[in-house]
């Protein structure tokens, strides 16, 4: 079968890291045309500086919000660097100045993370700064080219984004329906799955949901900047991406939905030919998501896959015909008939993206879109002066590394000691765990880097060769940087050495000097990240499953207030959906960042392990009702089950945020008991869902109040260290 390279390259091009990455190598091709009319190789090197810096600092948003936020860029540039060169031969206010500078450029990333991108960007063009500053043959030297290197970068981007408004929104809308059909594989595992097998799936499902709740948020950012205060003025194009997200929002209720304790099916359906065909559905709805995220991203129609009916009407024949057989009882025969009209309407979902898709389609009303609540800028600010802050302890911790870096290479003499914060500020996150990655990723990167460039620098190739190395590197940096950072620090040592060779010819002196800072700078990282104010799970463990629990308490009002035939989208029940969803992602974000913590900072592991896939599985259950509250029927009493389930949810949400008292305890169980023999299939569905509910619910509660009992005893014997 011929290959189609027309669909591979456009798939190249359409790609996120490689259409990012472009932009950086249009504006190096510019410089190495500047250096062949100039001659200027220093300054050709500061200007591919500041286009990295400024590459970096970039934050997507709308025409004139890109326009904003570059002007921010350039002078937050131009201040940085102009204070490193102002200050650099007085080592002692050198010092003042860079500790508080970086820790208010920190700080003002808690305003938002386009400010926090720009503040990096800032605090990455000092760096460069001082790299050349004993060379500088003036004050604005150094801070001018830089900041031409950024507005050069700046001027391509903007003029890339004037061409391609829809580009971004394109590649991240794609991302939401890859991540979607990720989860749909990975749940047709269920059929069958024993009940250890279940829990994995649970487990791995809500490690699946994280990467979906993220894709959807990023997607949501996107549409909000592009669609700005014109919500009722925007055209075909941009209209249509509004539906397809808002279709991935409803798709992603029903794909997380369950509607049975799967691990149950294959002893009491004794049906191995329905359980394939389910699965079959799975794995073909997950292909078109697939399909759909690619139609999206490389600009073309979508066509639905008509063979999915086929499945479904062939497993609601197997499910009739082996009911006929079997005689299940309605208990279980009802939630298999739900959970394939579940699936059918997924199928239906994903069919309608073909008319969405089509700018000539005649204009609906267009869906409102919930905007993220703007506090005022001193009152953000407040909020995060305080040892509780994330933010106001990474500021503390990046401005004190910085400074330890800066006495040591002024103790030890060292001439390109730069690099040690450089390393710094690359490798120190907000977590130890986001750390700790980082730092094996950059030891990694460099001494791969180092390796590759030896041979390089041995060959010793011709002042325009590497001029183009430097550019290709820089280009394979842009395409790595946001997936694989060991790949990219690997490219960005090599285009690092090249620079050096061409300012000093010195690109074999700085491979010692290289390796050493780097192991220096991460060695100040982790300690700092270990030992001042770390940010250990377990200590926000129970903070997690009170925010997780009290969110699912919320869907779970909403869901059941709105049993009526009308479907409602509203904005109030998606931000309900979305808070219960955002809330399970994080607790599963603490599972997985406890697991590269220190063994003897793992306390709760194995009980973060089961409230991970519990909490999920009561995600799941509320979802299904969710899923089907246009089709089911109110039950007698549905007000009472409903307060005693949320009441259960908040009275755990509330022990561990320490408040006991704050909810009625005392309550006994509540048992909500089977439906009636007269009872309509809905009533049935919606009974058999709350009573799933209840109980994990009771589960919930009772490891939630263990969990808080550990940490109080926990707490008890250990000093605290925040």
């Amino acid at each position: 079968m011929p290959m189609d390279f027309t669909g591979l390259l456009r798939r190249l091009l359409t790609d996120s890291h490689i259409y990012f990455a472009l932009k950086v190598l249009l504006a190096m091709l510019g410089l190495l045309a500047f250096t062949v009319a100039t001659g200027d190789i220093q300054l050709t090197v500061l200007l591919s500086l500041g286009v990295v810096a400024g590459a970096i600092a970039e934050t997507d948003d709308n025409l004139w919000g890109r326009v904003k936020n570059l002007a921010m860029t350039l002078v937050c540039f131009l201040f940085a660097s102009l204070c490193v060169q102002y200050l650099y031969p007085t080592p002692w206010l050198f010092a003042i100045g860079l500790a508080s500078s970086t820790f208010i450029f920190v700080m003002v990333g808690a305003f938002g993370p386009r400010y926090a991108t720009i503040s990096f960007g800032a605090l990455l063009s000092a760096i460069y700064t001082m790299l050349g500053a004993a060379k500088a043959p003036d004050l604005f030297y150094q801070p001018l080219a830089l900041s031409a290197g950024a507005l050069w970068y700046g001027l391509i981007s903007l003029l890339w984004l004037w061409l391609l408004p829809y580009k971004t929104l394109h590649e991240q809308l794609a991302q939401s329906y890859f991540a979607l059909g990720r989860y749909l594989l990975e749940k047709a595992r269920f059929f069958p799955a024993d009940e250890h097998g279940a829990q994995a799936i649970r487990h791995n499902l809500a490690q699946l949901n994280i990467d979906l709740v993220n894709a959807l948020s990023l997607t949501k950012s996107a549409l909000n900047a592009r669609l700005g205060q014109r919500r009722h003025r925007v055209n075909h194009e941009l209209a249509g991406l509004l539906r397809i997200y808002l279709l991935a929002l409803e798709i992603h209720e029903r794909a997380t939905s369950s509607h049975y304790p799967y691990s149950k099916l294959e002893a009491e359906l004794k049906q191995g030919m329905v359980l394939d065909g389910f699965q079959e559905v799975f794995l073909q709805l997950s292909e078109a998501c697939q399909r759909l995220g690619y139609a999206i991203l490389v600009h073309k129609p979508y066509a639905h896959n008509t063979r999915i009916h086929w499945t479904l009407e062939a497993l609601g024949d197997q499910l009739a015909f082996t009911h006929l057989k079997q005689h299940y009882p309605k208990s279980l025969l009802t939630p298999m008939k739900f959970l394939r009209r579940n699936l059918a309407n997924i199928n239906q979902l994903l069919a309608s993206a073909e008319g969405l898709q089509n700018p000539a389609q005649s204009p609906l009303p267009l869906p409102e879109l919930a905007s993220p609540p703007r506090l005022p800028l001193l009152t953000q600010l407040k909020q995060h002066l305080s040892l509780h802050s994330m933010v106001f302890r990474h500021a503390l911790r990046l401005s004190l590394g910085l400074l330890l870096g800066y006495g040591l290479l002024q103790a030890l003499s060292l001439d390109k000691g730069y690099w040690i914060l450089l390393t710094l500020l690359f490798v120190c996150q907000p977590s130890y765990s986001a750390t700790r990655r980082r730092l094996v990723q950059r030891m990694l990167g460099t001494v791969v880097g180092i390796l590759v460039g030896i041979p390089v620098l041995w060959l010793s190739p011709p002042l325009d060769v590497q001029l183009v190395i430097m550019g290709l590197a820089a280009f394979l940096f842009f395409t790595q940087v946001r997936s694989n950072y060991s790949a990219a620090v690997c490219f960005i040592t090599l285009y690092v050495l090249m620079a050096f060779n061409l300012l000093d010819g010195v690109g074999f002196a700085i491979l010692g000097p290289r390796l050493l800072d780097t192991l220096l700078g991460c060695a100040i990282a982790y300690a700092l990240v270990a030992w001042l104010w770390p940010d250990w799970q377990y200590k926000r463990l129970p903070s997690l499953i009170a925010n997780s629990l009290s969110a699912n308490a919320r869907y779970l009002s909403a869901v059941l207030a709105r049993l009526k035939p009308q479907r409602d989208e509203s904005i109030d029940y998606r931000v309900a959906r979305k808070s219960a969803h955002l809330a399970d992602s994080e607790l599963a974000t603490a599972w997985q960042s406890m697991l590269v913590e220190p063994q003897q900072r793992r306390r709760f592991l194995d009980l973060c392990f089961t409230l991970t896939w519990r909490n999920h599985a009561l995600l799941s259950y509320i979802s299904a009702l969710g899923a089907h509250r246009d089709k089911l029927i109110a039950i007698k009493g549905l007000d009472e089950v409903r307060y005693h389930i949320c009441h259960t949810l908040e009275q755990a949400a509330s022990h561990l945020a320490g408040h006991p008292s704050s909810v009625i305890s005392g309550q006994p169980p509540l048992a909500i008991g089977a439906a009636g023999p007269d009872s309509s299939e809905e009533q049935l569905m919606l009974t058999q869902q709350l009573n799933l509910i209840s109980e994990l619910s009771d589960q919930l509660l009772t490891l939630a109040d263990e969990s808080r009992l550990l940490a109080a005893s926990q707490g008890a014997t250990m000093p605290a260290q925040s």
